[in-house]
């Protein structure tokens, strides 16, 4: 696979311009993968935000059951991103973006058919086991999506601004979130918990339909990325379809099971940030009397906050490296997470202060956590790079991310301080996963980046943790960059 090298300098000098060019590029080519992406975490998070709903249409009145319910989708998640992944890693990435967003969609408005308890004990039963089943296909295909759309815009971008342009997959994961924080709270707010109970919490569901009818239409215009072409070129001289597929199974478990366990480490803050800190914070805080106005507000607020911060944070990882951007906020993260749940939980009397710490803290840890992606996807070349990210990305989130809300309630029930400490928690695990890697790097026992080499630690001016090799390639682009600006900064003076 070709590793890009570029020397850590051009990338500081990139021009805000340019870098809007290249994603307004991915923006308008490739808008089909980023609406199905704000469609999927718009149905992603339905759920958590429905929880108390579902408590008592499906789960007798358990708070644990119905979050455990949201955490089946997670287990689900790594199946779909291996198997999805093999599909796009074998015969192309756009095959495997259809069946995602297809399978994602169906199984998202079909939650919102289910029978429940209010129609009888068998009804009740039967709507359970088909919830599950649905549940379970929605993260199988959930865990395709977010493999397929990272490779997808990772190879297609500009790797000189390539932070900025994968910034924007969970940029509209937030858009998603907003949209369905805004349309859940809306019918509660027009329609009141008696009837939300009953029925209108299934409206949020069957909304999905148009947008996510559009997004499928779209994607069957998409063409193929130009990297898989040429290494499918290449792997069609030696082997078939099927052969292929057992042999990258095997590639990537013995030859990139260290990359797929940094890919967990490096997910889990973005992963208790989102459904512990956020989701199940804004939930539990329904529970300690804040209103829906101001939950609406708040939620509404952080999301806003991630949006609006996404070119900045783009522009950052791509002076930075993402390695330097995960590592600063997972720190971040460890020392304020804990002080800042307290401080919302505390603050319930006082709406705004929830607002301000809910909306602006979260917002912002949210903000600089975007460049996760970047940093699992650009673990493992191209000719697995599809499984790889699926498979890591998504173990690391149903570990870190979907028994977030069961745990944190279940840990509220023994300590009211337990959950702000397992927020900071993320944090450590992220911080030190991505230390841990940059430590192996620089001893030459494992590659870190497969598309674009610098910058990735990028601090005090210069590209941090390489070993030999790399510093070698460093040194020759300096000189050629050295060279380069003083051809175009000679200026002949010539006398007339």
């Amino acid at each position: 696979s070709e590793i890009r090298f570029g020397h850590p300098s051009s990338a500081v000098l990139l021009p805000m311009g340019a870098a809007r060019e290249d994603v307004w590029h991915v923006i308008k080519t490739y808008w089909p993968l980023l609406l199905g992406n704000a469609l999927e975490w718009y149905e992603f998070t339905l759920f958590g935000y429905l929880s108390p709903y579902f408590q008592v249409n499906f789960f007798q009145g358990s708070a644990v059951a119905a979050w455990l319910g949201f955490a089946i989708t997670f287990v689900a998640r790594p199946l779909g991103g291996v198997v999805l992944g093999l599909i796009g890693d074998v015969f192309g990435r756009k095959v495997a973006a259809f069946p995602s967003i297809f399978g994602m969609l169906l199984s998202t408005v079909l939650q919102g058919c289910l029978p429940t308890y209010q129609s009888g004990p068998a009804a009740g039963f039967l709507g359970l086991c088909l919830l599950v089943v649905l549940r379970l296909l929605q993260g199988i295909f959930t865990g395709g999506e977010i493999a397929t759309v990272s490779t997808y815009i990772t190879e297609v971008g500009n790797p000189r601004s390539l932070a900025s342009s994968l910034v924007m997959i969970p940029a509209t994961a937030s858009l998603g979130n907003l949209l369905s924080l805004l349309v859940t709270f809306s019918f509660e707010g027009a329609l009141g918990d008696g009837a939300m109970t009953q029925w209108g919490w299934r409206l949020p569901f069957l909304l999905a339909l148009l947008p996510g009818s559009l997004a499928i239409w779209g994607r069957r215009r998409l063409g193929e990325t130009a990297m898989f072409l040429a290494s499918e070129a290449e792997e069609q001289l030696e082997t078939g379809k099927a052969k292929r597929a057992m042999i990258k199974i095997w590639e990537l478990v013995a030859s990139y099971w260290p990359q797929v366990l940094i890919g967990f480490g490096a997910v889990a803050a973005l992963a208790v940030n989102l459904y512990g800190g956020m989701t199940w914070g804004l939930v539990s805080l329904k529970k300690h009397g804040l209103s829906i106005d101001f939950r609406t507000v708040a939620g509404a607020t952080s999301n806003c906050v991630v949006l609006l911060m996404a070119p900045v944070v783009g522009c950052v990882a791509d002076k930075h490296g993402a390695a330097w951007t995960q590592f600063i906020t997972g720190v971040a993260l460890a020392a304020v997470g804990m002080p800042l749940l307290i401080s919302i939980e505390e603050s319930v009397e006082s709406p705004w202060l929830v607002v301000l710490f809910y909306g602006i803290g979260f917002g912002i840890l949210q903000a600089f956590l975007m460049v996760h992606s970047l940093q699992v996807v650009e673990l493992f070349p191209v000719e697995v790079r599809t499984a790889g990210m699926g498979l890591s990305y998504n173990v690391g989130f149903c570990l870190f991310g979907g028994f977030a809300p069961m745990v944190f309630e279940a840990a509220e029930s023994l300590a009211t301080w337990m959950p702000p400490l397992l927020l900071s928690l993320g944090g450590v695990v992220t911080a030190s996963t991505t230390l841990v890697s940059l430590w192996l790097r620089s001893r030459g026992r494992i590659q870190l980046t497969h598309v674009r080499h610098t910058p990735y630690f990028y601090c005090c001016g210069k590209e941090r943790f390489l070993n030999f090799q790399m510093q070698k390639s460093e040194e020759e682009i300096k000189a050629i960059e050295k060279k380069r600006s003083a051809i175009e900064g000679f200026q002949p003076v010539v006398d007339i």
